[in-house]
């Protein structure tokens, strides 16, 4: 695969799992390393925990 496929696959997955509300993790611990570099990150576990607790304690939001 060449450079040329991957990096418009990779934007279209990450897309698509903002889209269904995917947590991403990396794109959480770039955001981190850039904008708050005074602050450790949460763990993978703790940034999924957030994640669903957060999704999870708006009622109404969700369409099901």
């Amino acid at each position: 695969m060449s450079i040329h496929t991957t990096a418009p696959r990779a934007t279209f997955i990450e897309l698509l799992r903002k889209i269904i509300g995917v947590p991403d993790y990396e794109t959480y611990k770039r955001h981190m390393a850039v904008c708050h570099p005074d602050q450790a990150p949460m763990t993978e576990a703790e940034f999924a925990d957030e994640r669903l607790a957060n999704k999870y304690s708006k009622p109404g939001q969700r369409c099901c």
